[in-house]
C-alpha cells in the first residue's frame, strides 16, 4: 500500500509540475501579447522566448511570435536588425509548421516575411515547386507574376500572366489583367508624363530668320523599352484587351486601357509624325469609347 501510495504522490507532483509549467508558459505569452499591443515589441519577444522552453509545442507561442518579429522588420528589410527578425521570424513560423502542420498559416506567413525582406529567390523557388505539383493553380500563377514583376523581370512576370489567362480564357478580367500589365511596364520604362507632351510635328520657332523645327524628343534610359519592342508589346497588350472585350463588350475600364496603350505604342513613332499621329488619334478613340461605355450609350 505505502509502495504504490508513493508512485500516486510521485506521479501528482509530476502532474503538478507539468500544470505548473503550462501556467508559468501561458502567463508569459499573455504578458507578451499585451506588450504587442502596446507596441513594445522587443520586450515582447523575449518573453515569447522566455516561453519557449515551458510550452514549446503551443501553436500559439510560434504564431504570435512570429507576428512580433515582423513588426521589428522595417520596410525593404535590409538592415541588419530587420535581417534578424525576419530570422526570427521565420523560425517561428518553421515551429508552427512543425507543432501545427494542419496549420496553412505557417507557409503563408513564411512567404509574408519573405515578401517583407524582399527575398525574391526563396519566394521563386517556393511558388515554381507550387506549380510543378499544381500548374493550373492560377493563385501560383499569379504569384509568381507579382514576384517577378516586383523583382524587376518585367519579361517573365508577362509570361505568367499570359499563363494565369490561358488558364482562364473566357474571363474577361484575366485577359484585361495581361493588358494592364503590359501598360504598366511600358509606363515605367520609358512612358513617363514627359513623353506624352512631346509632339514630333515641326514646328516654327519664333525668331527673325530662324528655321521650322522640332524640339528633340525626351531622352530614354537604358532599361527604357523603345522602337520596335515597344510597338510589339503595346500591340500585345491591345491584343488581349480586345479578347476581353470580345467577352464583356461593354468593358470601359478596358477601352480606357486599350486608349492608354496606344499612346504608349505612340512614343515609338517621334521619328514618323505620321505614325505618331495615328496612334494618338487611335488613342482619342478608345477614350471617347470609354466615355460613351459610361455613361451608357455603348
Amino acid at each position: 500500500m505505502s509502495y504504490r501510495f508513493s508512485i500516486c504522490v510521485s506521479a501528482a507532483i509530476v502532474l503538478l509540475g507539468g500544470g505548473c509549467t503550462q501556467v508559468r508558459g501561458r502567463k508569459r505569452i499573455q504578458d507578451a501579447n499585451e506588450l504587442y499591443r502596446r507596441g513594445k515589441y522587443t520586450e515582447a519577444v523575449a518573453l515569447y522566448q522566455e516561453a519557449e522552453a515551458l510550452v514549446p509545442n503551443l501553436p500559439t507561442l510560434w504564431l504570435n511570435k512570429g507576428y512580433t518579429c515582423r513588426q521589428l522588420i522595417a520596410p525593404g528589410g535590409k538592415d541588419p536588425e530587420s535581417r534578424r527578425a525576419a530570422a526570427c521570424a521565420l523560425e517561428a513560423f518553421r515551429r508552427l509548421g512543425e507543432v501545427a502542420p494542419g496549420d496553412p498559416r505557417a507557409s503563408e506567413l513564411t512567404l509574408a516575411t519573405w515578401s517583407d525582406i524582399e527575398d525574391y529567390p526563396a519566394l521563386e523557388s517556393t511558388f515554381l515547386a507550387r506549380n510543378r505539383r499544381a500548374p493550373n493553380d492560377v493563385d501560383v500563377v499569379r504569384g509568381l507574376q507579382d514576384v517577378y514583376y516586383r523583382w524587376g523581370k518585367w519579361p517573365e512576370a508577362l509570361r505568367w500572366s499570359k499563363r494565369a489567362a490561358a488558364l482562364r480564357p473566357d474571363d474577361a478580367e484575366a485577359q484585361y489583367g495581361v493588358g494592364t500589365l503590359v501598360w504598366q511596364i511600358l509606363s515605367a520604362r520609358g512612358g513617363g508624363s514627359e513623353m506624352a507632351t512631346y509632339d514630333p510635328w515641326p514646328h516654327p520657332t519664333p525668331g527673325p530668320g530662324k528655321p521650322a523645327g522640332a524640339a528633340s524628343p525626351p531622352a530614354t534610359a537604358l532599361n527604357d523599352v523603345t522602337g520596335a519592342l515597344r510597338v510589339e508589346l503595346a500591340d500585345q497588350g491591345i491584343a488581349y484587351l480586345e479578347k476581353a472585350l470580345a467577352r464583356r463588350p461593354r468593358y470601359p475600364e478596358a477601352m480606357t486601357y486599350a486608349g492608354l496603350l496606344w499612346r504608349q505604342k505612340s512614343f515609338a513613332f517621334f521619328a514618323d509624325p505620321i505614325a505618331w499621329q495615328g496612334a494618338v488619334d487611335e488613342a482619342d478613340a478608345w477614350q471617347q469609347k470609354a466615355l460613351l461605355a459610361r455613361a451608357g450609350k455603348s
